[in-house]
């Protein structure tokens, strides 16, 4: 079996293999993995993409376990470029060589959606918070805010959003460090906090962008899990984000994994260390 992580989010990568997906990642995962990757045929795209979280559920899409699909995908067909279906939209991914040091994967994720202000999410009475919405496929909260939010604030946030949607909503924070540099925290259904969220980050650099104009420029996106790169460009509906990041082997037969894990540890390290100013 393979395991692989994009900043930090950890996933197992399936293939060929009939079980009943949500009772096998439910006894698979635990509490130290976010989720299962099972790989599937398309009559449309190179391969189709199923991601079913710890609890068992399955959300329409997930960034950071498409960039992990995507690299294994490619290099066993040895593509720099497809196109890989999920359970509402197919994406085009295209394999990285050096993505500060590593093996990566861009993605380009279109289209997101943002709502305006007047269907604005409001958690008043407990949060004292406001919120936008956004769908990258799988639907947002993303909420700015100029300081630090402890884990209990964070679940008590994503816990009462959850309970606001029927089909339940990643919650996400972030904070400007400096220009074109976001710090993002996420509440992710079916799994609760993570290090990082793909979407999440996604849909936290699209609303940094409408609030600062930041369209067509690199954004760093920190996260407890590490870093990765977004362009945010207008579309004729909605928006555009060209997501790109790590896609590291955690176990693998047919790699020597250490290597990398070795390189991605001290690419966390520096991240962590930047951080440190915010604290």
């Amino acid at each position: 079996m393979i395991k692989m992580h994009g900043t930090g989010n950890t996933f197992f990568i399936v293939e060929d293999l009939k079980v009943d997906y949500r009772l096998f990642t439910q006894e698979l995962c635990g509490n130290h993995t976010d989720g299962v990757l099972f790989v599937e045929p398309s009559e449309t795209a190179l391969r189709k993409m199923r991601i079913f979280n710890r609890d068992g559920s399955e959300p329409e899409m997930c960034g950071n376990g498409l960039r992990c699909f995507a690299r294994h995908i490619l290099e066993q067909e040895n593509l720099i470029t497809a196109t890989i279906e999920t359970l509402k939209a197919s994406y085009e991914v295209r394999y990285l060589k050096n993505f500060y040091g590593m093996i990566g994967v861009e993605i380009y994720l279109k289209p997101v959606y943002h709502f305006s202000s007047d269907e604005l999410i409001d958690f008043n009475e407990k949060a004292h918070v406001k919120g936008n919405f956004y769908t990258v496929s799988n639907p947002h909260v993303v909420i700015e805010m100029d300081n630090a939010i402890s884990d209990e604030d964070l679940s008590e946030l994503g816990i009462l959003g959850n309970k606001t949607f029927k089909e339940g909503v990643n919650v996400n924070i972030y904070r400007i460090i400096e220009k074109h540099k976001i710090y993002v925290r996420t509440y992710e259904r079916g799994v609760g906090i993570t290090k990082s969220c793909g979407t999440g980050m996604t849909s936290s650099t699209v609303d940094y962008a409408i609030k600062n104009s930041a369209f067509n420029v690199p954004i760093e996106v920190y996260n407890d899990g590490g870093m990765i790169l977004c362009r945010v460009v207008k579309e004729d509906e909605g928006f555009g984000v060209y997501f790109a990041g790590n896609a590291t082997y955690l176990e693998n037969n047919d790699h020597d994994v250490k290597e990398e894990q070795i390189i991605y540890d001290n690419f966390l390290k520096e991240t962590q260390s930047f951080l440190k100013q915010l604290n």
